[in-house]
């Protein structure tokens, strides 16, 4: 897919259109780090199950750091990452409201520039998980990737994109909506995939 070999396996999860997840891959790729020739900066994956999504994008930066919950999607990113001869890639175990907060802190200062992509499950993000986005303030660029954006979705764009709120811990500048784009991975159903840039 997109010139890289992935193994999955029966416990992970990966899109069953692949027509369709080549074209939400490369979008998601062209909205987190639109300059191809720069191969610079850090490249935050957070919810990246098989690490697809950040190894597709990897060429356009000098590092990717993952996090995920499911232990077996972990090993397969790192096994996807050695397939393909990628050796800027860190994948992390664990459940994001836990992981991220810690690891956002360190990023940023002499890493240029940080761009994320969040691909969370229906459920959404844990709101510490947006406090930790919303707090680093070298994320410029952040795209949401929503298989349910009515739902639960629509709480995290909200919290990214309010004024700072002492009462929730929200700190940091607001993102702002950008550009939406709907990718159709289940055609002839009322489904899709809607991915959101958001910048600051």
């Amino acid at each position: 897919m997109l010139g890289f070999s992935f193994r999955i396996s029966p416990d992970a999860f990966f899109q069953v259109n692949r027509s369709a997840a080549q074209v939400l891959y490369s979008t998601v790729r062209d909205l987190c780090v639109p300059n191809r020739e720069d191969g610079s900066g850090t490249l935050l994956d957070v919810c990246c199950g098989t690490g697809a999504m950040g190894i597709t994008a990897s060429p356009r930066v000098r590092r990717l750091i993952g996090v995920e919950l499911v232990e077996q999607a972990v090993e397969d990113a790192r096994h996807n990452a050695a397939l393909n001869r990628l050796d800027k890639c860190q994948f992390v175990a664990g459940k994001a409201e836990v992981v991220l907060p810690g690891l956002v802190s360190q990023l940023g200062s002499g890493d240029g520039r940080l761009a994320a992509v969040v691909n969370p499950a229906r459920a959404g993000l844990h709101h510490r998980v947006i406090r930790a986005l919303r707090s680093q303030p070298a994320i410029r660029r952040l795209v949401y990737v929503s298989c349910k954006p009515e739902g639960e979705a629509m709480r995290n764009f909200r919290e990214l994109c309010c004024a700072p709120d002492p009462k929730r811990k929200l700190q940091g500048d607001a993102f702002s909506p950008s550009l939406a784009v709907p990718v159709d991975m289940f055609p002839h159903t009322e489904h899709c995939e809607l991915v959101i840039l958001f910048e600051r």
